[in-house]
């Protein structure tokens, strides 16, 4: 048979001189996933930080000595024990003491030589008057007497430096004083914060700076607090941008009356614009390329009346959240995008849903 021949043959028994047509290819099992928005809106940028006391101060004895006494407070066993980390302190209240022994003594030592010296100075005051005396006597009688009233103040002083109080309503923090051990200005024996108002302090860019005021209300929320709303306030933002990060530092204040927020705990501020529409979201697993074009993206999405045809849709991406990404153009609220299949299947291909 001529090659002329073999294929009129061939095309004959492909078509219509009484061959059967080729089956029609079946539709690709896909899966689909709802476009629509979320509440925790992906665009909206994030930033993270640590909450901080409104107000901490380290406090150290003015004077050395040895730790004698430790405020004593009943513990949740019922039991006395010494004031720890996480106790609540009022302004004023005494926290340790050093022993007072030395002090004591230096007081007493001063007040004796306070009595003499107001002795002298009264007998040379006396004789001054009577002209029995010189002006440089009745002078050096008065300037031994200032200098003994200044000895017994700071005799005075010291001794009260040896008890430390608390110089503020607040936590413990930290406590770095045992009994026994040696204590002075140069180690904390305790650090305390005021936590009734908490602060998170965070860095933003050049460009979200421009749109935040002192005053502001902004939306906050804290790791261990779920699904908890905080209101804060700016009430601190940095006039320069930190010359490594080129970030500027921002701070909000908190309430925190009932102490839930403890300090070194996270927050997260959310800042976004709340009035516009909700970020429309996708899988990741439904973003591909276009065919022939690796500068764009798009997705598949079911169309036709019972939804059994793919359609190619291009689409403008936003930033990632999790598993999703935000599509800003190219979608619409409640159609359907391909994911499982979204790599193999083609325009206008039919496909069939799958659960």
């Amino acid at each position: 048979m001529s090659r002329t021949h073999w294929i009129v043959a061939a095309a004959c028994a492909a078509a219509a001189c009484g061959g059967e047509p080729p089956p029609p290819v079946p539709p690709l099992p896909v899966t689909v996933a709802q476009v629509g928005g979320t509440p925790d809106d992906p665009g909206a940028a994030r930033y993270s930080g640590a909450i901080k006391a409104d107000e901490s101060v380290d406090l150290a004895f003015r004077v050395s000595g040895i730790v004698e006494a430790i405020t004593q407070v009943r513990g949740a066993d019922g039991r006395l024990r010494a004031i720890q980390d996480g106790d609540q302190v009022r302004k004023g209240q005494v926290l340790a003491r050093l022993r007072e022994v030395e002090y004591l003594d230096q007081v007493a030592d001063a007040d004796a030589a306070l009595r003499q010296a107001r002795a002298d100075y009264e007998r040379a005051s006396q004789l001054y008057e009577n002209r029995s005396n010189s002006k440089a006597e009745y002078d050096a009688a008065y300037a031994r007497y200032t200098a003994a009233q200044a000895r017994r103040s700071q005799a005075a002083v010291a001794l009260g430096d040896a008890t430390l109080r608390a110089p503020l309503d607040g936590v413990i923090l930290r406590r770095s004083a045992e009994v026994g051990s040696l204590a002075g200005p140069s180690a904390p024996a305790f650090s305390i914060a005021a936590t009734r108002v908490v602060k998170v302090v965070f860095g933003v860019s050049d460009v979200v700076i421009a749109g935040l005021k002192l005053g502001q209300t902004v939306p906050l929320q804290a790791e261990a607090l779920p699904g908890v709303s905080l209101q804060g306030r700016i009430t601190r933002i940095s006039p320069s941008a930190d010359p490594n990060s080129r970030v500027f530092e921002v701070e909000a204040a908190l309430p925190n009356p009932q102490g839930r927020l403890k300090v070194g705990m996270l927050a997260t501020l959310r800042l976004g614009n709340e009035t516009a529409d909700p970020t429309l979201v996708v899988p990741l697993a439904a973003i591909v390329r276009p065919a022939g074009d690796t500068a764009n993206y798009a997705v598949y999405v079911v169309v036709g009346s019972s939804a059994t045809t793919a359609g190619l849709r291009r689409v403008r991406l936003g930033e990632v959240s999790g598993n999703l990404i935000a599509v800003r153009e190219g979608l619409h609220a409640g159609e359907r995008v391909i994911v499982r299949g979204a790599t193999i299947v083609t325009d206008g291909q039919a496909v069939q849903i799958i659960h």
